[in-house]
């Protein structure tokens, strides 16, 4: 997701890419109270889409905020079994696909001491049975982003790594398939994560990673 926003507020200028008929029904929805949404729908390892995404953000004025949340779940299974020609699109939707658009919009967040911020996983850091390919592409984006913290410093661009936790999403009953995932959190319980993160300076918080559901998290200690 690439966005640009300046908070809640009406007039808030946003940019995202996902399925076509979901991003066409939120920007009506937000046109409606007052704010410019661009909905720019597409697969975010096609370089035509991230083009497309950094034009829209221009065209809106800038971007403070690119928030890369694509993800692809891939096989789940042993890596005794796994074939190795099977990595697919695993580490390009999740790994590959994030730095690219960053390069791309870097200079619109230098313009702006813009915020990179690279949604990961637990699964970066523990060792789940079956979920190894996963967990490799998680992890390395999450060095990735550290490095782009340390080099981007001196441009005014700073990056994060955002674990949102277990949520009821599509991609985690992909993960359990056939089971009852209820008991999940819906997403909107990231919502005071989000909103701390936001207000933050982007210097102050540059290549930290972040869990949004934990409870004795540093995001809930700093504020």
């Amino acid at each position: 997701m690439a966005k640009r926003w300046h908070g809640c507020s009406p007039g808030a200028a946003i940019t995202w890419s996902l399925a076509r008929a979901p991003l066409q029904d939120v920007a009506d929805s937000l046109a409606s109270g007052g704010t410019t949404a661009v909905a720019v729908a597409g697969d975010i390892t096609d370089a035509t889409v991230r083009t497309q995404l950094v034009g829209a953000a221009h065209a809106l004025g800038g971007l403070d905020l690119l928030v890369n949340n694509a993800s692809e779940l891939g096989s789940i299974g042993p890596l005794m079994d796994f074939e190795v020609q099977r990595f697919g699109r695993v580490f390009p939707v999740n790994t590959g696909a994030p730095i690219a658009l960053i390069q791309l919009a870097v200079p619109l967040l230098e313009e702006r001491r813009g915020l990179i911020v690279n949604v990961t996983s637990d699964a970066a850091r523990m060792a789940y049975p079956g979920w190894g390919p996963y967990g490799a592409s998680k992890a390395a984006l999450e060095l990735l982003t550290r490095t782009l913290a340390i080099e981007l410093r001196e441009r005014g661009v700073a990056a994060v790594m955002v674990d949102p936790g277990d949520m009821r999403t599509r991609m985690h009953q992909e993960a359990f398939p056939g089971e009852d995932i209820s008991d999940r959190p819906l997403p909107e319980v990231t919502a005071p994560f989000w909103h701390w993160l936001f207000d933050q300076k982007p210097d102050d918080i540059s290549g930290e990673r972040f869990a949004a559901q934990q409870e004795d998290a540093r995001w809930l200690q700093r504020a």
